[in-house]
Formats: C-alpha cells, sequence, structure tokens
C-alpha cells in the first residue's frame, strides 16, 4: 500500500499506449497534472502546470531525454525526473543521471517499480531499479553523492582488473562478457571507467598497466 502524499505527476512519451497504462496505474495514488508525446513546448506545459515529478523516456522523435532533462532543469531547478526506458545499457544508465534524473525505471518492470521509484524520489533519494547491474549502481550512487569513484580515485576495483587483464591478452568485449557471466554493454562500462580512471586509451597503454600491476604479462 502507497502511503505517501500525492505528487504532481507529468508524463511524457512518444507511446501513447504506454502513457494510458502508466496513468492507470498512477491515478488511484497521484495526480497526473499533464502528459506529452514530444519534448515540443515541454517548458511551457511545466511551467503551466507546475509539477513535482516528471517521467519522462529518453527516446523521442523530436529531442531525447538527456537534453530535455538538462533544460529543464535550468528552466525548473525544482522539478525531480524520474526515466522510464527500454534501455538498461550502463552508458544509458549513467547519462540519465549526470543529466539530472532522480531515478531509472525499465518499462518491462514498469508496472511493478513505479510507485516505489516515486515514493523514494519524493522522499529525496535516488531510485535505481533491482534490474541494474550493481556496478552501475555503485557508480551512479558515488556521481550523486560527490564520493571518490573509479574516475577520480585511479584505482580499479577487481572486476575492471579482470576486464583489463582480457582486454590486455587480446579478447574481444563478446569474449570478455562470455568468459565473465557479464552482458557486451555492461563489459563495455567496465571499459569507459577503466580509460577515465587512468587516463590511458590505445591497447598498448592499457597492457603496460596491466603488467605494471601484475595481473598480465607481456608473454
Amino acid at each position: 500500500m502507497n502511503t505517501t502524499k500525492r505528487a504532481r505527476l507529468f508524463l511524457v512519451d512518444d507511446h501513447i499506449l504506454v502513457l494510458e497504462s502508466c496513468k492507470k496505474l498512477l491515478e488511484p495514488y497521484h495526480d497526473i497534472v499533464g502528459e506529452a508525446h514530444t519534448a515540443s513546448d515541454l517548458a511551457g506545459q511545466i511551467r503551466q502546470t507546475k509539477p513535482d515529478i516528471l517521467l519522462m523516456d529518453i527516446s523521442m522523435p523530436d529531442q531525447n531525454g538527456y537534453e530535455a532533462a538538462l533544460m529543464l532543469k535550468t528552466i525548473c531547478p525544482s522539478i525531480k525526473i524520474i526515466f522510464v526506458s527500454m534501455h538498461l545499457e550502463p552508458t544509458f544508465i549513467m547519462e540519465a543521471f549526470r543529466s539530472g534524473g532522480e531515478g531509472y525505471v525499465p518499462k518491462q518492470t514498469a508496472g511493478n517499480e513505479l510507485l516505489s521509484a516515486i515514493q523514494q524520489v519524493q522522499e529525496n533519494r535516488k531510485y535505481l531499479s533491482p534490474l541494474i547491474p550493481e556496478e552501475v549502481q555503485n557508480a551512479v550512487l558515488a556521481q550523486m553523492d560527490g564520493m571518490p569513484g573509479t574516475e577520480l580515485s585511479g584505482k580499479l576495483t577487481p572486476r575492471q582488473q579482470e576486464v583489463l587483464k582480457l582486454v590486455a591478452q587480446g579478447f574481444s568485449a563478446k569474449d570478455i562478457a562470455n568468459l565473465l557471466a557479464i552482458s557486451q554493454s555492461t563489459v563495455a562500462f567496465h571499459k569507459m571507467q577503466i580509460v577515465q580512471a587512468l587516463g590511458l586509451h590505445s591497447k598498448a597503454d592499457l597492457t603496460k598497466y596491466a603488467v605494471k600491476l601484475g595481473i598480465s604479462s607481456l608473454d
């Protein structure tokens, strides 16, 4: 049972069926003050309706959700944004929070998660779906809290060291994903974090660093 106060919600999605499903789920608990299928004139609609929380897709026909979020946060800093997206790739999730998002809910599980996401965001907490890999959740929370994450500390996590070792040994992203039982998008996320942490971009430099750490050899 949802016990939080009713929030004023604005829904943005280019799929009418998705909007209607969200409205049916949320209307018993919250007030839907507006909806849109594109980002066009979104700023004006937000100024007029004054919602507490915006639920928004990333992929829209005229402007992506990241750009829209950055714009809305500039004109209305108090608005809270929950991204509702089909994308589970780590880069999409990280960018959503960099753009000012307070929550991220996969469309696949939106029916089960939206009310919880709204409650947490109302309580000034971040919401990350349980479907998001733990390492991505940790990176996002560190970034949002201003804590020293991998990109600032210059140190690699054990998982990142595993990825670096396999990269240095010449394995492809697909091979690494199979060997570590993770998705290719998660491999790409780890490689991005490694590059940010070390400031090294070429495979030769990454290999030298792996050798220096003692997790790989030149043989």
